[in-house]
């Protein structure tokens, strides 16, 4: 040790003057350096040859030294901490043992296994028998770097545990795991070639592990890493670092080096190749994924990707990063690969040690091939990622696939062999999808151009173009070839070897056919005239006859390229063959530079060497139109699978579910043979979409906008309309029913088992490709009809002479749209037919009770959404959304995702600008696209996100919503221009954001779609949605995109204003001046600018990467939302149902604005409101109990003052914990987004609360407190007396008590000392004048109404009788008598309104035990008038005059003079003494008689007592037990647990159920009155079960009891401890027991003077008496009644505002609240006496029916006639209301006015007839049906 660090510290001196002379600028050739390199080099035992070499420079020296000082010190002799690395490459066999495992190829393992147990002779597994002298060894190789070495015993074991451990562990991949029996194999292997060169540390682990190889390897593991001794213990060192650079230059794994050969050589080890495949698997991650497990909703997967598009790292990285590319037409997701990495392996002396030959001649050099070898690590090529997916893709993914590859312009695999079998697959079901446009040249005589064609590629026959290879062509390449003639556009249709990333093999391409279309546009300079197919077969023909046997069969002509290397005789037989063949042949010779030409012409002979690529692309194609014109042959992709079915090749569409869906498919087009004309096919299988829908759509929106009518009223024309709506869902039923073959066969298939999912999702496709062959055609010739057409009316003169042709072209025009409409059918249709039925039978009452069978019609749409379909919400052809059907599908797939959360997306953009394109692309979605089939209304699609972002995004779905375009051509016609105003405002509405895609910038377009749009946005603001909107211009050039545009977004902006300013001014909105006042948007981050779609010209155009990179960056953008979006919250699937639902109603509604209800927000105010109920009532609980023992304290004289700052304290104990809860709820409730808005007001409300019962305990303290100070002298006069008596009577008793008297006497003897003493204290009374209150009363009468003539008359008779022509100012009355007699019910109201407002006051005072007070008397006159002063503010009514106030007045305060004499002499009487002391003698008698007979002390005192509490243990019971009460009925009664709004429909319902109409009307004019009445009643319901009740009372006493009983026994045990008295315990008891009950210290002073010595016998004493005291105890049930129902109804105490049209009673639980005032549903305006002007006719419109309508109101404070839709106009009480549109859907008051129809007419004078007449439909309701909507 003591040499090591001499040597390092010699090092270090070296290191450092190394160092000064670089700093001089010396170099490795001056003499200084090269000294103390040797000195260095002696100091570390480094041999000369293993020295760094020359070419490093001194830095470079220098810096390898300090690296090596550093690994030196940190390590020392013992503690050989040396990396796994190290160990091996110092040990013998490390170099094999490490490239053996790099290539983790166990085969390649067990070869090579003498190679590695080769043992040199310097070094043995087995000992040290190197070179001990050295401290350490050098190998040298390019890195210079120094491997320390120490005892070569841990060092020789290191290497066995890192052999053993390779050996047990190494396979072809990390992920697979070697099993127990092969590891057992190695290990006899291993064991068997070192024998007993073994180290016996390593031979004892072995045998310890007893084929635990777990344990084994961990063992092995610690001894390699050093932390583990010999003997097993754990080592403190720490390793030492491993070196940076190894010593040997890594191999690279076996199976990756390529073979350099071009030549594409089969595999003829089926293992082998198999082995390979599986291998590229593992390295792409899709190993789980094979065979065919991949499917589409994997790839549509919004993922990490969706978030950060990179270009690949790991090979892993390829398979997805390929799919999302592909997803979003991103064409260079072929060219993905993985960058290799290069290596030098010199075996040769020199090596890497290269002198520096900056001095030499560059091309002057020695090639070191033989020494040098060159590694490459293999790399995947892409061609390879490509048809590793397809083998690992199911059908569905497949056909995705070929989709977007067609839309890439690629070829699609046509032939494909099995890796692992060598069949060969035909993928049909994938080609059948495949859809392609093009033009011919030749002109038609309609159009004057060439013919249009958009048609699937399975069944449309094209000549096919053979391309083959026979050999290896070193100078071209056959694909390159053919993507020159199929591509102008420098395309590569065709992967070869010069695209990017391509390699010189491929490993599943081999024998692999491809196809591709070439389609002309129909332009002078396309290839070829019509469309061609050309098949293209990767690798050498003759290597692959069957799939060159198929080629043969199918082919027009075959292009054959032949190598210029000598061919096999294989070869040359395939090429006989072919020469001699029918099928015209072009043979391109590779190795000849000119050619003799062939005399036939369909056998072409071509010159391929050395030519000109244009002219011999030209000469190429030119032969192939020669062969194609002389050889007619056209072939389809169908007959192309009979081929390969003849060949017995793989046809995917033989598989049993594939065959049983299209035998499904096929049967239900069986079932169509017999139409001929096929524009009539949607009217016979789908009757619930003609005529008769859309006649119920127009009426179900006329029923929304009503107009008023001479003789029918608006609830008569809804009524009428409603029956109509009924009528004609009948008419669609009974031609929809019994269900069409063609139907009830859909539904049968699609609600089959769950085993059969993959049956019908063929099913579903095969009727999709079915169906558009059947109208494909058709509707061909209607779109080159209508172009025709277009095209003769645009070339029209315009003059006035040939404006009747235009005419009927136009005519013509429609004609052709309606039966293209007619023509088009679809899966949307036949699903919009299924949503028809299931509405249809929904809205029939009769056909309710058969419903069970269609439930599971909404689990179908949910199927089709889930299987990738999208669900149609808005109905296109007639502008409807189908509420019912919408909702029940989105109610079903709640059931089956769970609610979760989504971000909705929406687009809207002019016709035909590429919206769906643009989701497409996005989301790889397949929204229907194509040319003349443009989207109709609106689709939305889900979209799901992986669980790994969901956090990060928020939401667990994307929903997407398409719609139609706006402006369309078809729709001007028919539909007004309102149509795209309300499909933008229910778009954006749906939408958490909005893309506003425009196509280029013309400034018409723009115009139009930024008005929309912008107006919608505004609407959204009005009614406080906050979506966000993106724009996006499409092919913008490339000079004015992105950040260049600035100009551009500036003029957007000023657009953007304008708008916004022209749409408030139509809106009537103010303050609005600029786009950003309607919503929050940022031009320079919310716009984009997108390239063009495809690069070129369709229909050969591939698309633009550009485009595709924008697609990502706005998808970033808007999947991002939540972090630039202000106040994001995302809907939860059920919101996302109420919106639609919210949306579309108001839309119906010409007022949209005006209309739109918030159904989720009034749900989740309305559990705010219930939860708001809980926190108060807790708070109100605690309230009751402090005041009860803030009373008991203050009649104990335990307190005699409480402040407001004392009670905070109190309050907050309770207060904060429940405050902390209100916050928890704000920030953890899944609303928590639209909860916020309301934190504010529920914090005022809660803390308000809190005020209002500090204020209100304070105030009755405060009363307590005077009023005892009131009674000081009374209690003092109280305890005067009592000293009195009990002195009396105590010496009367001590007297007696040897008499031995009877009770009687005893009796007796108390009887004559009671009179005694009464008498006296009579005598010491001063006389009281009695009070007569009637002549108080009068007297204030008189002051207060002087001035009222005859008032002593009024005031002598005491009465009160209404009279109009008294009570009402004459002016108004004489202009409204007929319009009076019916209001003298409201006079009626008011009266009653004011007694019972005037009992109630009185009835307070009463409880209150006060004194009459003259007071009184002004109160009551001031509320009176306050009463008449709110009557008068009502809405029409009456204007009273003096004498109708005085009369009142005079009448009620006369009235109740009675009431207030009984309160003056039951004062008088409580507070007088003698009345309190007669109210006390029977407890007096008992001590006096306890007295005389000798009682104890301990018995007197204990009986005085329990006497003395037993009234206020009592009413302690009987107050907790009212609370209780309170508190059961809160928690425990439907009608009482809830808010308002509950507790009003349990009423509705009582009252339906009672069907009493005085019930009816006290409810109606006294809402107030009869909510506390009701409440009484439960509380009644509640005590009337005494048994129950009776439990809880004795719970309460038994409860306070052992409260008392405690309280005792504690101030027992504390006065026998001190020696107290019976004084001091009474102190004592007071105190602790005074905040239970009320217990008067004074009041016990007859008792405070016993002399009690056992106190353990007082304690016994106190328990029995307090037992007693509680048994049998029986409660005043009565007593009970009323504090509860004033508990309860303060706690539902709000607004009682009645609405001034139908007296509906505002819902909002805040009185005098700020904001306007509001109810659920209202009323027939009946029941507020409406009825029309100079008629005794009832009105019998709702409200929320009229403010929908052009109806008007006279408002008499204006003295004018106001439009419903304005009835704020009208002033107060009109303005305080928010009245929406909501119709008049809930029966119950409908119902009500057919029961009591009679009893209202009598009521209000006024009939049911004429205008007025109750429609026919109310007639119908049941109470039945009316309460089932209370909810």
């Amino acid at each position: 040790m003591e040499l090591f660090k001499e040597n390092i510290a010699r090092v270090k001196e070296n290191l450092m003057e190394l160092e000064n002379l670089f700093k001089e600028g010396k170099d490795r050739n001056d003499a200084k350096v090269k000294d103390m390199e040797d000195k260095i080099r002696i100091a570390f035992d480094v041999p000369r040859e293993s020295w760094m070499n020359t070419g490093q420079t001194l830095k470079d020296v220098i810096e390898i030294l300090r690296k090596q000082l550093d690994i030196v010190q940190s390590s020392t002799l013992s503690s050989e901490m040396i990396s796994d690395k190290d160990v091996l490459k110092n040990a013998s066999g490390g170099l094999a043992l490490e490239g053996v495992y790099k290539t983790r190829n166990p085969e390649d393992f067990l070869v090579k296994r003498d190679q590695l147990i080769e043992i040199p002779d310097s070094f043995s597994l087995t000992g040290p028998k190197q070179n001990t002298r050295a401290l350490y060894t050098s190998v040298e190789f390019s890195g210079g770097e120094l491997l320390p070495q120490a005892s070569e015993v841990k060092i020789c074991r290191r290497a066995q545990a890192y052999l053993l451990q390779t050996a047990l562990t190494v396979s072809t991949d990390k992920d697979i795991t070697i099993s127990p029996k092969e590891k057992g194999e190695r290990l006899q292997l291993i064991q068997t070639q070192l024998k007993n060169n073994l180290s016996t540390h390593i031979e004892s682990v072995i045998e310890k592990s007893h084929d635990d190889w777990e344990s084994l390897e961990r063992a092995l593991h610690s001894i390699i890493t050093g932390t583990q001794m010999s003997d097993g213990s754990a080592t403190v060192e720490v390793a030492v670092s491993q070196l940076e650079n190894i010593l040997v230059k890594q191999v690279a794994p076996l199976t990756e080096v390529q073979t350099t050969d071009e030549q594409n050589t089969p595999v003829n080890n089926k293992s082998e190749k198999t082995r390979s495949f599986m291998d590229l698997l593992l390295k792409l991650g899709l190993q789980d994924s094979y065979p065919k497990k991949m499917i589409k909703s994997n790839v549509l997967l919004i993922d990490k990707l969706s978030l950060s598009v990179k270009e690949p790292k790991t090979e892993k990285d390829l398979s997805s990063l390929y799919l999302y590319k592909l997803m979003t037409l991103d064409y260079r997701a072929r060219y993905l690969f993985v960058k290799p990495e290069a290596t030098n392996m010199d075996f040769g002396e020199d090596g890497a040690n290269a002198e520096d030959d900056d001095d030499d001649d560059f091309f002057d050099f020695v090639d070191k091939s033989d020494t040098v070898v060159r590694v490459k690590l293999a790399q995947i090529h892409p061609m390879d990622v490509h048809m590793a997916i397809f083998h690992c893709s199911n059908d569905f993914l497949r056909q995705y696939i070929f989709t977007k590859l067609s839309a890439c312009q690629f070829s699609l695999p046509f032939l494909v062999p099995n890796p692992c079998t060598d069949e060969v697959e035909f993928p049909l079901w994938a080609l059948r999808h495949i859809r392609k446009s093009w033009q011919t040249k030749i002109q038609t005589a309609s159009s004057g151009c060439g013919k249009y064609y958009n048609r699937q590629m399975f069944n449309t026959p094209v000549p096919i173009v053979s391309f083959i290879r026979l050999g290896v062509s070193d100078s071209n390449s056959k694909s390159q070839i053919l993507d020159g003639v199929i591509s102008e556009q420098k395309h590569s249709v065709f992967f070869h070897r010069h695209c990017k990333g391509s390699t010189p093999d491929s490993l599943l391409m081999n024998g692999v056919v491809e196809i591709a279309w070439y389609c002309p546009g129909g332009k002078e300079d396309d290839v070829f005239d019509d469309c061609v197919a050309f098949l293209n077969l990767h690798g050498d023909a003759a290597e692959h006859p069957k799939q060159l046997e198929f080629l043969q069969a199918v082919s027009t002509v075959n292009v054959l390229l032949l190598s210029e290397h000598p061919l096999s005789e294989t070869a040359k037989e395939v090429s006989h063959k072919l020469s001699k063949s029918s099928v015209p042949l072009i043979c391109l010779f590779s190795g000849k530079d000119n050619i003799q030409p062939s005399k036939k012409p369909t056998k072409v002979r071509l010159a391929a060497k050395n030519r000109n690529q244009a002219k011999f692309t030209e000469e190429l194609i030119s032969s192939i139109k020669q062969c194609i014109s002389k050889y007619k042959q056209t072939a389809t992709i169908e007959r192309c699978c009979e081929e390969a079915r003849k060949l017995q090749f793989i046809v995917d569409e033989d598989k049993p579910s594939c065959k049983d869906g299209y035998e499904k498919a096929q049967t239900l087009m069986c079932l169509l043979k017999d139409v001929k004309d096929v524009s009539t096919l949607k009217e016979r299988i789908l009757p619930l979409q003609g005529k008769l829908w859309h006649d119920w759509c127009n009426k179900n929106k006329e029923q929304y906008r009503l107009q008023v009518r001479e003789k029918e009223s608006i609830e008569q024309q809804q009524s009428k309309i409603s029956a109509q709506m009924t009528k004609i869902r009948k008419e669609q039923l009974r031609e929809a029913t019994p269900l069409n073959d063609f139907m009830r066969s859909f539904l049968e298939c699609l609600t089959t088992p769950a085993q059969f999912e993959g049956t019908r999702l063929y099913m579903l496709q095969w009727l999709r490709i079915l169906l558009d062959d059947l109208t494909t055609d058709e509707l061909a010739l209607l779109e080159e009809d209508y172009n025709s057409t277009w095209r003769k009316m645009k070339n029209v003169s315009k003059d006035k002479e040939k404006a009747s042709l235009v005419q009927s072209l136009q005519t013509k025009l429609d004609r052709i749209t309606d039966k293209m409409a007619a023509t088009t059918v679809g899966l949307q249709h036949i699903m919009r037919e299924v949503s028809q039925l299931y509405e249809a039978i929904q809205m029939c009452t009769q056909a309710k009770k058969n419903t069970k069978q269609y439930a599971t019609l909404p689990k179908i749409g949910v199927t089709m959404l889930l299987s990738g379909y999208p669900l149609e919400i808005m109905d296109g052809d007639a502008a409807h959304v189908p509420l019912t059907w919408i909702n029940a599908v989105l109610d079903e797939l709640i059931k089956t995702l769970g609610d979760k959360k989504v971000f909705v997306l929406s687009i809207l953009g002019l016709q035909s600008s590429g919206k769906s394109t643009l989701l497409n692309t996005m989301f790889g979605l397949q929204f229907a696209v194509s040319a003349g089939r443009c989207t109709r209304g609106a689709f939305m699609q889900l979209v799901e996100v992986d669980s790994s972002i969901r956090n990060d995004l928020g939401y667990d779905f994307v929903l997407i919503v398409d719609t139609e375009g706006l402006r369309s051509p078809e729709l001007s016609t028919k539909i007004s221009l309102n149509h795209d105003n309300e499909l933008a405002t229910f778009i954006i509405g749906l939408g958490d954001a909005t893309v506003i895609n425009i196509m280029g910038e013309n400034p018409s377009e723009m115009h139009d779609i930024l008005q929309i749009c912008v107006q919608a946005f505004l609407r959204m603001k009005q009614v406080k949605i906050t979506p966000s909107c993106i724009f996006v211009h499409q092919n913008v050039a490339e000079s004015s995109a992105g950040d260049k545009n600035i100009e551009g977004r500036r003029r957007l902006l000023e657009r953007l204003d304008e708008m916004a300013q022209l749409a408030a001014k139509e809106e009537n909105v103010d303050g609005v001046t600029c786009f950003s006042d309607v919503i929050h948007f940022d031009i320079e981050t919310q716009v984009f600018y997108f390239k063009n779609l495809l690069q070129g010209d369709p229909p050969m155009a591939p698309p633009n990467p550009s485009y595709s990179q924008n697609v990502q960056e706005l998808k970033i953008k808007l999947l991002t939302a939540a972090s630039w979006q202000e106040k994001c919250k995302f809907s939860s699937l059920s919101e996302f149902k109420y919106r639609v639902s919210d949306l579309w109603t108001a839309l119906l509604q010409e007022n949209f604005v005006f209309s739109f209800k918030n159904t989720v927000e009034m749900m989740v105010y309305s559990s705010l409101e219930s939860k708001y109920g809980d926190w108060s009532w807790h708070l109100r609980k605690f309230s009751l109990s402090l005041q009860t023992k803030l009373e008991n304290q203050i009649a104990s004289n335990l307190i005699q003052n409480v402040t407001f700052a004392d009670l905070m304290k109190k309050y907050d104990k309770v207060y904060e914990p429940l405050k902390t809860e209100i916050e928890k709820y704000f920030k953890e409730d899944k609303n928590k987004e639209t909860l916020i808005k309301w934190k504010t007001n529920i914090d005022k409300r809660f803390e308000s609360l809190k005020s209002e019962l500090i204020d209100g305990t304070l105030k009755k303290c405060k009363e307590l407190l005077t009023s005892k100070q009131n009674r000081s002298e009374l209690d003092k006069r109280k305890t005067q007396y009592t000293n009195e008596l009990t002195q009396q009577s105590k010496r009367l008793a001590s007297k007696l008590k040897t008499q031995q008297l009877t009770d009687k006497q005893v009796t007796k003897k108390f009887d004559d000392l009671w009179s005694n003493w009464t008498a006296e204290v009579l005598k010491s009374q001063p006389p009281e004048e009695p009070l007569n209150v009637k002549a108080v009363v009068e007297s204030v009468l008189l002051s207060q109404f002087r001035k009222q003539p005859g008032i002593q008359d009024k005031i002598k008779k005491g009465l009160f009788k209404f009279d109009p022509k008294k009570h009402i100012q004459q002016n108004v009355f004489q202009r409204t008598y007929d319009w009076v007699r019916g209001r003298g019910h409201d006079v009626e109201v008011l009266k009653n309104d004011v007694i019972h407002a005037v009992n109630k006051y009185i009835t307070a005072k009463e409880n209150d035990k006060k004194d009459f007070d003259q007071n009184f008397i002004y109160e009551i006159l001031s509320n009176i008038e306050k009463d008449i002063l709110a009557f008068e503010d009502k809405p029409d009514a009456h204007k009273f005059t003096q004498e109708f106030r005085v009369d009142l007045s005079v009448y009620l305060c006369l009235k109740n003079v009675s009431r207030f004499q009984k309160m003056h002499e039951e004062f008088k009487t409580a507070n007088d003494p003698l009345t309190y002391l007669q109210s006390q003698r029977d407890k007096y008698f008992q001590s006096f008689k306890n007295y005389c007979k000798g009682a104890s002390s301990v018995k007197i005192f204990v009986d005085f007592l329990c006497d003395h509490i037993t009234p206020e243990v009592l009413k302690a019971a009987n107050e907790k037990l009212s609370q209780q009460i309170a508190d059961e009925l809160k928690l425990n009664n439907q009608a009482l647990s809830g808010n308002r709004s509950n507790l009003e429909n349990h009423i509705l319902k009582h009252l339906a159920t009672q069907e009493d109409f005085s019930m009816y009307e006290e409810y109606i004019d006294y809402p107030k009155r009869y909510f506390e009445r009701f409440i009484q009643e439960k509380v009644d319901e509640f005590c009337c079960d005494t048994k129950k009740l009776g439990t809880i009372h004795q719970e309460s006493l038994e409860t306070m009891k052992n409260q008392l009983l405690t309280a005792s026994t504690d101030v027992t045990t504390e006065v026998d401890e001190k020696a107290g008295n019976a004084s001091m315990w009474l102190d004592l008891f007071c105190r602790n027991v005074g905040h239970l009950i009320t217990i008067m210290r004074n009041e016990l002073h007859c008792i405070e003077n016993e002399d009690i010595k056992d106190w353990q016998f007082f304690k016994e004493m106190m328990a029995k008496s307090l037992e007693e005291m509680i048994k049998d105890e029986k409660m005043d049930v009565e007593a009970l009644r009323e504090k509860p129902t004033k508990i309860l109804f303060q706690q539902v105490e709000g607004c009682w505002a009645q609405c001034p049209f139908c007296k509906a009673i505002c819902t909002n639980t805040i009185p005098n609240h700020d904001k306007r005032h509001s109810v659920r549903f209202h009323r027939c305006e009946a029941l507020a006496g409406y009825h029309y002007h100079n008629t005794d006719h009832f009105s019998v419109d709702f409200c929320t029916t009229s403010v929908n309508s052009d109806a008007k109101f006279f408002a008499r404070k204006k003295d004018k006639w106001i439009p419903f839709k304005t009835y704020r106009d009208a002033g107060d009480p009109y303005d305080t209301w928010s009245i929406t549109a909501d119709g008049s859907e809930q029966r119950y008051w409908k119902w009500f006015i057919c029961k009591f129809q009679s009893e209202w007419e009598q009521k209000y004078g006024y009939k049911f007839k004429d205008r007025g007449n109750i429609p026919d439909e109310w007639n119908s309701f049941t109470r039945e049906s009316a309460l089932e909507e209370l909810h």
